[in-house]
């Protein structure tokens, strides 16, 4: 469930019916701000001009980075986002797996590795980045409108990174299996001497205030016009985008204060080590007559800065979203609710502080000096992502991080039986759609789910923890399903030597499917027939989707529930996949002619 509520906004609604035009529905990450249409307005505009506007880079490009950029900084949900995007544009499965676990496998052309290479360190580490990354783009023959373009998708997948965590929003589409920890390390850079930072790193074509509204605006408005936009008049257009997003955002009081938005944009500014934007807009805050002073300690520690506890709250708010985004949810809001923020206020901070670490990721992107003496400079550290590996060095998902049920089954091998109801209430549910995804009948999955659970409580004493209790429980599931499979005979052998047949498939109509499918079943009605097809597949491949695309098991642990070496369950894995896409595609395919096959 959604942290706002939505309210409906009809089909005059200019916004929803650009996006729809674009993805071919509204993505639910600008349904849930409907108690705000201006934030939407804002970001539709941004859209428009940054992603769906072609330019120096095509639409596919902008999706593979964008995708690339989502996985490097664990935003699973625009990954599968854009995964699916990149299908319906005619990118192949095999290269879209290969994006999300290394790019520089996926049979890209050097030029295209090195624009991916560049947007996923300035995605992960921006204030890292150095003339020399650019360099490295001019010496592949990228233009400066090329790079300027690529930190425009970078700064805009931070941007949809920070708002879907805020938001909660529900996914679009059903979650990839997709790597548990960061598949590869953005490279370091090769100069750490700060002259090599100095910018700004792209050429830009003066433009006249005079002859140029959104220039006049920002004159008017704060006195001066910023570096980071004179930077892009290369595009015009995009300048025009943020300006009015900067309108709609920033300049309209009608929730959060003006006064509550600069500190939020200065507090992460600040947490992002963003010397720019902290120089900006502490020059902004003293114009608005707050001492230089307190504005340093806002920005150094905002809880030692003397303000009221609200705003204080509201800077944790904003700081923990951008910062600790893997820590935030429903409580954060439930705090600032009880600060009396309503959820108009809170929605505000969440696209204010969403909009910071675009802004943030720009500036780092075009290396733009700043327009004031900065009065604390900020020097890089180490990526906001320190755990990133290679990918020979990647850990899989059960080893990535603690077990979090190794306390409720210490507490089982102890004696403590009742704690064996909590692993049961916290597991039921993926157990059966496991024992589901076997059997392919809902009265048989439930006696099998009872059955597992009173095999794993009988030998929870063996269990010795090599794998997570998850792992090990659906493994459980797994054997007496499949054994069941075996008493009725009506599969072939399972094991890891059976010979692949194909069972009689083969790919006849793989084709591109159609943009938008919610014009042919409601969200129920094509949940039920997707489910309805998975079911059809033979059991063999049926329990691998379940596994590996449902229960969202990694590779390993897929193979280990079902007794497999890995080469055999990829190789299920794909078939299995081959199969529905083959069995949906009269359901979404689109003709030659564009229409619903």
């Amino acid at each position: 469930m959604s942290f706002f509520q939505e309210v409906e906004r009809g089909a005059s609604f200019l916004p929803f019916a650009a996006l729809r035009e674009h993805f071919g529905f509204v993505p639910n990450l600008f349904r849930r701000q409907t108690l705000l249409p201006r934030l939407i307005e804002a970001e539709a505009g941004l859209a428009a001009s940054i992603l769906f506007q072609e330019g120096a880079l095509s639409r596919i490009q902008k999706e593979r980075l964008l995708l690339t950029v989502a996985a490097a900084t664990r935003n699973w949900d625009g990954a599968t986002s854009h995964y699916q995007m990149l299908c319906v544009l005619g990118e192949p499965e095999e290269r879209l797996d290969q994006l999300l676990s290394d790019y520089r496998q996926a049979g890209l052309p050097a030029l295209e590795v090195a624009l991916l290479e560049f947007a996923t360190k300035l995605g992960t580490n921006g204030a890292s980045l150095s003339r020399e990354d650019v360099a490295e783009l001019t010496i592949h023959r990228w233009t400066d409108e090329a790079v300027l373009e690529t930190v425009l998708i970078t700064a805009w997948a931070s941007f949809l990174a920070s708002l879907s965590t805020g938001l909660d929003a529900a996914p679009d589409f059903e979650p990839l299996p997709l790597p548990a920890a960061p598949p590869f390390a953005a490279q370091p850079s090769r100069s750490d001497h700060p002259g090599d930072r100095a910018g700004p790193y792209l050429k830009a074509p003066v433009i006249q205030p005079g002859n140029f509204p959104p220039f006049a605006f920002l004159r008017e408005h704060f006195g001066f016009i910023p570096n980071v936009f004179r930077a892009q008049s290369l595009r015009p257009d995009l300048i025009e985008a943020e300006v009015e997003a900067i309108r709609l955002l920033l300049l309209t009081e009608d929730h959060l204060t003006r006064w509550q938005k600069e500190r939020i944009l200065l507090v992460v500014s600040a947490a992002n080590r963003n010397t720019y934007f902290v120089a900006v807009h502490s020059e902004v805050l003293a114009t608005l007559g707050i001492p230089p002073d307190d504005i340093d300690k806002i920005a150094v520690d905002h809880r030692r800065a003397g303000l009221a506890e609200a705003d204080a709250a509201l800077l944790d708010f904003a700081v923990k979203l951008i910062a600790e985004p893997s820590e935030f949810g429903v409580r954060d809001l439930a705090a600032l609710r009880s600060h009396g923020f309503s959820d108009e206020r809170i929605l505000e901070a969440i696209a204010m502080a969403s909009f910071t670490n675009f802004l943030n990721t720009l500036q780092f992107g075009l290396g733009v000096t700043p327009d004031f003496a900065p009065r604390r400079v900020f020097q890089p550290v180490a990526s906001k992502f320190p755990n990133l590996l290679s990918p020979d060095a990647r850990p899989t998902r059960g080893s990535d991080a603690a077990d979090p049920d190794a306390e409720a089954v210490a507490r089982v091998q102890n004696g403590d039986i009742d704690a064996f109801e909590g692993l049961i209430n916290r597991h039921s549910r993926r157990i059966y759609r496991t024992l589901v995804g076997i059997l392919g009948n809902p009265e048989e999955a439930r006696d099998a789910m009872q059955d597992t659970f009173l095999k794993a409580f009988q030998h929870l004493g063996d269990f010795q923890g090599r794998s997570k209790f998850s792992t090990w429980l659906v493994s459980t599931a797994s054997n007496t399903g499949l054994q069941l499979l075996r008493d009725r005979k009506r599969v072939r052998s399972l094991d890891e030597n059976a010979v692949e047949t194909d069972e009689g498939f083969r790919l006849q109509q793989i084709r591109a499917w159609g943009d938008d499918p919610e014009q042919l079943y409601s969200k129920s009605e094509l949940r039920a027939l997707v489910e309805d097809h998975v079911m059809k597949l033979p059991a063999k491949y049926r329990i691998v989707l379940v596994l590996r695309d449902i229960e969202q098991l990694s590779i390993e642990e897929a193979a280990a529930a079902l007794g497999l070496g890995v080469p055999a369950l990829k190789s299920r894995h794909l078939r299995g996949r081959l199969m529905l896409r083959e069995a949906l595609t009269p359901h979404f395919a689109a003709t030659t002619k564009g229409g619903a096959a």
